[in-house]
């Protein structure tokens, strides 16, 4: 029976119970978390920079979660599994190494971020002290695309698996979702989504662990490694891989995996650079560990999509040898519903609950973070910058917050779009490189050389984009015969609408930029003006107000009380000019050396990295005429437990023993007060 023919295995009132109820709960359980933050800690959301920065004040393990979280969409757990269920066990494997590559990469750049651009809050505010108002524009164009496509993606996949498990409207998902999200991100800002994203992270991570348990150790139907290799073997025979070495399910000798690998690496790239997301993250962290928590957070992540390609993917593929096993069409192997499906047949009732929550925690995780960045450039770069430049710290958290709640009805329409038009999660997740890879040279490189020209960034950025929109039309209908949502999604027409535009934008900036290098002064960037938490103006009797309302004599006194109680606190007026700010008294304290050590140290820890995932272990592996064995595919099962179990306590024990002193700090000020 095909799955479009087969009932839901769960009720509709399930859907809207975990959509709704569950996003209630979740978001009532974060806005106490916020209000105890606010009440007990020194952290207060209504600050600007604490709630597009989190007061650039977070520690390892929270970036951690926050960077595992905000890259384990739904396409992370879906498309992963779809790739390995139509070209073997490579799919999953070049999946992560597509996503880990970039984020270990960003370890790099974000030590550069610290270095000369620690007062910035988005990526297009460095654009604009480079390049002036057309790169400011260029950048910020780049990444209001990426978040639109991505917060698309993040709504297409779980709308399409809460519909399948449950026959919810999937169009009344794609818009009750965000709505639940919004509420917790516009009332607790950028620390209210590390810390959802830590506890999403912690749940996802047992449900996943549970799958992969279920699927090795204790199913009738697989049950281990080896029945597992019988069945795909069986299967192979069957439905061979195109382009496979002797069309098998357990080789990484495979064409497609090959084209996919440089697909999934252009993709990668051009959304870490063009999304907000990541950059707040490096932002926000604290100077001498951000290097650290993004590798880490890059080597953790790499688990997941490897393991759903495993253990989901190619579980699904194998589950093809049994004749009550359901039909999956085209459609619904496109639209991710590969891994639901081996689920629902492995675990029956129980696996679809657990699904339904996996989805809808990576769902509600990933979009928080994709509201928080785009509420930030549209606050940021648009109404401060072009709007309101005198803005307070207030406007500009009042101005996120409405933001917030316009981006989850934007994004909920644009999905609902892409739907109607006939456009899946696969579809989406081929044209975002093609969309976005023109930005990694030109972004990348504003932070890194101090050559890069304004003609350099801005043509490497919006004519690379139109360069490889052109190339991708032009190869679908070359290939495909015509211009249409499924001749656009051909494996070749992306691949090469992703190689140009990431070709074209290295090009162009790098060239231009030869031609004329800009030689510049990187103290403008390291000196960029900054939202102030209290402003001062004059009072109609002369006297003088707080940007509250408040005497200035009022808000002294507070901050002689504060600094009697807090004696590490700087007194503001007491500092230079360029770091009379709350940033730049972190400025102030940056060690220069620390993090140029930091930048050469991550600089050949990621050449390490890079070279062992993607020449050491699958350039031999893709090389030999080689099917593995049984006893080598336990090793690859084995490998998938520990890596997964290491994530584990990246992200949800490493925050808590970080943390602890604050959260022992905050536990007895709560027993203060009541007693």
């Amino acid at each position: 029976m095909a799955v479009s023919d087969s009932p839901p295995p769960l009720p509709q009132a399930v859907g809207y119970a975990v959509v709704l109820g569950l996003g209630i709960v979740f978001a009532l359980a974060m806005n106490v978390t916020t209000w105890i933050q606010a009440r007990f800690s020194k952290y207060k959301p209504n600050s600007a920079s604490e709630f597009s920065a989190a007061s650039r004040s977070l520690k390892t393990g929270l970036v951690v979660a926050g960077i595992v979280s905000s890259w384990t969409w739904s396409l992370t757990l879906l498309q992963s599994a779809t790739q390995s269920y139509e070209m073997g066990v490579s799919g999953g494997w070049w999946y992560a190494v597509g996503g880990t590559l970039q984020i270990a990469i960003f370890s790099v750049i974000a030590s550069k971020v610290k270095m000369n651009a620690n007062r910035a809050t988005t990526f297009p505010e460095v654009a604009y002290a480079r390049f002036g108002t057309a790169g400011h524009l260029s950048f910020l164009w780049c990444g209001l695309i990426c978040n639109a496509i991505v917060s698309s993606c993040i709504l297409l996949g779980g709308g399409a698996v809460v519909s399948t498990l449950t026959g919810m409207n999937e169009y009344a998902a794609l818009f009750l979702i965000p709505m639940g999200v919004a509420v917790y991100v516009a009332t607790g800002g950028l620390r209210a989504t590390f810390i959802s994203d830590a506890t999403h992270t912690f749940f996802l991570l047992a449900i996943l662990l549970y799958f992969c348990f279920e699927v090795f150790c204790v199913s009738d139907v697989i049950g281990s490694p080896r029945k597992l290799l019988e069945l795909l073997e069986a299967v192979a025979k069957t439905t061979p891989v195109d382009g496979n070495y002797q069309g098998s399910y357990l080789t990484f000798r495979s064409r497609p995996g090959a084209i996919f690998a440089v697909q999934s690496i252009i993709t990668g790239f051009g959304l870490v650079m063009c999304d907000q997301g990541y950059w707040s993250r490096a932002i926000a962290s604290n100077p001498a560990t951000t290097a650290r928590a993004y590798f880490l957070g890059g080597f953790a992540w790499f688990s997941i999509p490897f393991a759903c390609g495993t253990a989901l993917g190619l579980t699904a593929r194998a589950l093809e040898t049994q004749p009550d096993f359901p039909v999956l069409s085209s459609t619904d192997v496109s639209a991710g519903l590969a891994a639901v499906e081996a689920v629902n047949y492995v675990l029956g009732t129980a696996g679809s609950v657990l699904m339904l929550l996996l989805i809808f925690l990576s769902v509600t995780s990933a979009l928080s973070g994709e509201m928080i960045a785009t509420s930030t450039l549209l606050s940021y770069d648009v109404y401060r910058h072009y709007f309101r430049p005198r803005a307070t710290s207030k406007q500009i958290v009042d101005a996120s917050r409405i933001f917030i709640v316009f981006w989850g009805v934007f994004a909920g329409s644009l999905a609902s779009a892409f739907k109607l038009a006939g456009i899946t999660l696969g579809w989406l997740f081929y044209f975002l490189g093609v969309a976005t890879a023109s930005g990694v040279f030109p972004i990348a490189l504003t932070f890194l050389w101090k050559d890069l020209n304004r003609e350099g960034a801005v043509a490497g950025s919006i004519l690379g984009m139109f360069l490889a929109l052109i190339v991708w039309l032009a190869t679908a209908r070359a290939v495909g015969g015509e211009i249409t949502v499924d001749t656009l999604s051909n494996q070749w027409a992306s691949f090469a609408g992703g190689a140009t535009a990431i070709i074209s934008g290295g090009v162009l900036s790098i060239t231009l930029s030869l031609l004329r290098p800009a030689n510049f002064d990187w103290e403008k960037t390291r000196n960029l003006t900054v939202v102030k938490e209290i402003e001062i103006d004059e009072d109609r009797d002369g006297g003088s107000l707080s940007n509250n309302g408040l005497p200035s004599s009022v808000v002294d006194n507070v901050l002689e009380a504060e600094k009697k109680r807090y004696p590490s606190i700087v007194d503001i007026e007491s500092l230079p000019r360029s770091t009379n700010d709350a940033a730049g008294i972190r400025d102030a304290k940056l060690d220069m050396t620390a993090l140029k050590k930091t930048f050469k140290r991550y600089t050949l820890i990621f050449g390490f990295l890079a070279v062992i995932i993607t020449i050491i272990i699958p350039v031999p592996l893709g090389a030999a005429p080689y099917v593995f064995s049984p006893r080598f595919f336990a090793g690859i099962v084995g490998f998938m437990f520990i890596w997964l179990l290491f994530a584990a306590f990246l992200v949800v024990i490493l925050p808590i023993l970080e943390s602890r002193r604050a959260l022992w700090k905050i536990i007895l000020r709560v027993v203060e007060r009541r007693y």
